[in-house]
């Protein structure tokens, strides 16, 4: 049976009638057999490779194992146990702890009758506990004197007449209370090792989740690698059929003209053969009157034919396959592309990346004084469903650990717009104007006049030793045409972008009116009358207005441009006017949940707003806008 213990060294199980367990420094067990065969004097314990030289180091019988022996042979075989009193193979029923023997029924019965053992206490198996198996030893010296005292000295359990003896001047405690004190050391001895068992279990258990992240990690990268390399695949063949399109398109050009030449070079020739013919007919067959009355005519004809003679070969341009910058790009594609343990590949790239510039690279003033660039790096960092058809770039500050920025690919959710004011478009435009069919179902919003993108922002997990903080910068921007119809007398708001936390989505008529949420605004202030002003709006408080965003005039239109830096894991949001090319605000925020990026385009009525929300690899990123996103996440 498996809860019998085993030998460490040989790893039979001990059992009662069999070889005597001996305690190793490691309190592992061996059996008496493996001590006294072991090669060389040195025992290797299987558990813990733990080496032990037996000439070094006296091993001490594993008594405490001996009794879980006892214990588990009475309580799991029991028909194990024959009486030893008499030694006549019956089974034993009973122990008696003074006289250290098994008995049977018969010599139970003998045992109780006589006067000298009446009294020893008698367990039968059923109600033997594993502390009560045996019974406390006696003195060796004094036999049967029990050992009563511990000698601190000698470090070892004496009698009363030992007390009284030679220990009579050491150090002598009770034994019960020696006893004790050592039972409540070695419960701490257990505790603190239960903590440190704890303790491993709990980092085991970070490592196995570590293996599961590391594992799919491992998986996105190869889709992540996949994806990347089919869409190269798909890019190759594309080019290739636009180079075979080309090749035949002016094939079919060469040929065509060709033809013309050939039909015009065998006309030609048909003629002249007509000629020559009729020539050799008259020199046959005329007169000499014929002969001149024929010359003048033959004479023009002849002429005719020789105006243009035709070169002995037709020459012409031939294709060609310019495979110039192959063997550049054979290297490009050679090293393009790392996947490194520290998380770092993005910055592997840019600096392979440095390495393929052209020498013609422009390099703005604004970028020199920034000394910072923004270079296009393909990150294999894997990617959560949020950010599909993401593009991702390097951003480098000359001095610092170049940071990642992403463009997530946004889409309005045209499910939950707000049909009473507004509606998506099948071109992805948010309008404040009313669809034809209106839409109510329990989905949609109702309070707040615009839409949210179609996937929340997860917030990253806390920081741990084994997850550091993530912090991936993301970027968007909305394009928005704007119409002023008539004289403006209601709602202030025309657009606003920002975000705000999943749960607060709609408690709101706008972004600047709900509890947590930021944005950037377009509509009129109190301070600038006649035109349109643009502000930041953050829960309780709105920033600064910048006035002459456009005219207030009727039928003025004019198309207004911003940009959104959104660094989850930092707490950083940031809102960029890109018409006037300035950092309009940098907001430090704490989240509590997930984040929904919002749009809003105010009611229907005296103006007409479409906005257009731009990502992903449709962003065009300037140097100036580079310098902007910079700005914002320093």
């Amino acid at each position: 049976m498996d809860r019998f213990p085993k030998c460490d060294g040989c790893k039979k199980q001990f059992t009662l009638k069999g070889p005597i367990p001996y305690l190793l420094p490691c309190l592992h067990a061996v059996c008496e057999t493996c001590v006294t065969s072991a090669a060389g004097g040195v025992i290797s314990c299987s558990t813990c490779q733990r080496e032990v030289n037996l000439t070094d180091t006296s091993l001490q019988k594993d008594a405490v194992r001996q009794k879980e022996i006892f214990h588990l042979t009475v309580k799991h075989r029991p028909t194990d146990l024959l009486c030893t009193h008499e030694d006549d193979g019956n089974q034993a029923v009973c122990w008696c702890q003074e006289c250290e023997e098994f008995l049977c029924e018969y010599c139970q019965n003998i045992h109780n009758s006589f006067k000298a053992t009446r009294r020893h206490v008698v367990e039968t198996f059923g109600d033997t506990e594993s502390r009560g198996m045996h019974a406390e030893p006696v003195c060796q010296l004094h036999n049967p004197y029990p050992l009563e005292y511990f000698d601190k000295n000698c470090n070892i359990s004496i009698c009363f007449k030992c007390r009284i003896g030679e220990h009579a001047e050491h150090d002598v405690e009770d034994l019960n209370v020696s006893a004790d004190a050592a039972k409540g050391r070695i419960e701490q001895h257990g505790k603190n090792v239960t903590a440190y068992h704890t303790c491993h279990q709990a980092y085991l258990k970070s490592v196995s989740k570590v293996v599961n992240d590391t594992k799919n990690t491992s998986s996105a990268l190869k889709e992540a690698i996949h994806h990347t390399f089919h869409s190269l695949r798909t890019q190759l063949d594309q080019r290739e059929k636009e180079l075979v399109t080309d090749l035949e398109n002016q094939t079919k050009q060469e040929l065509s003209k060709l033809h013309i030449v050939q039909v015009t070079s065998e006309s030609e020739s048909e003629r002249c053969k007509w000629t020559s013919d009729y020539i050799r007919t008259v020199l046959k067959y005329a007169s000499n009157s014929d002969f001149l009355s024929l010359e003048r005519s033959i004479q023009d004809t002849a002429k005719t034919h020789l105006r243009s003679v035709p070169p002995e070969t037709h020459s012409a341009s031939a294709a060609s396959f310019n495979t110039g910058g192959l063997e550049k790009l054979k290297s490009y594609i050679s090293d393009f592309g790392s996947v490194n343990e520290d998380g770092s590949a993005a910055q592997a790239h840019t600096l392979t990346d440095k390495g393929t510039q052209t020498d013609d690279r422009q390099v703005t003033d604004l970028e020199k004084a920034h000394k910072h660039m923004l270079v296009v790096a393909d990150d294999p960092t894997p990617l959560i469903r949020f950010d599909a058809g993401i593009k991702t770039y390097t951003l480098e500050t000359g001095t610092r650990t170049p940071v990642i920025l992403q463009c997530p690919k946004l889409q309005l959710d045209a499910a939950r717009a707000n049909t009473d004011h507004c509606h998506v478009t099948t071109d992805g435009e948010l309008v404040n104007s009313r669809p034809a069919k209106r839409h109510r179902h329990s989905c949609r919003l109702r309070r707040y006049r615009g839409t949210c993108s179609s996937t929340p922002i997860p917030l990253p997990p806390p920081p741990s030793n084994v997850t550091p903080a993530q912090h991936t910068p993301r970027y968007w921007e909305t394009h928005s045409r704007v119409g002023v119809v008539g004289e403006w007398l209601g709602w202030p708001v025309l657009l606003e972008m920002g975000v705000g936390e999943e749960s607060q989505v709609d408690s709101g008529l706008c972004v600047s009116l709900q509890r947590r949420f930021w944005c950037v605004g377009v509509g009129r202030c109190g301070r600038h009358l006649g035109g349109l002003c643009t502000w930041v709006c953050q829960p309780g408080e709105r920033g600064e207005c910048y006035s002459n965003t456009m005219s207030a005039t009727p039928g003025t239109q004019a198309t207004l441009h911003y940009g959104g830096v959104l660094d989850v894991g930092r707490g950083r949001l940031a809102f960029i006017d890109l018409d006037r090319e300035i950092v309009l605000a940098k907001l430090d925020v704490e989240w509590r949940e997930s984040l929904l990026p919002m749009f809003s385009v105010g009611s229907p009525g005296d103006f007409t707003v479409n906005m257009k929300v731009v990502s992903g690899s449709d962003i065009t990123m300037t140097d100036s806008k580079k310098s902007l996103i910079y700005n914002a996440l320093t």
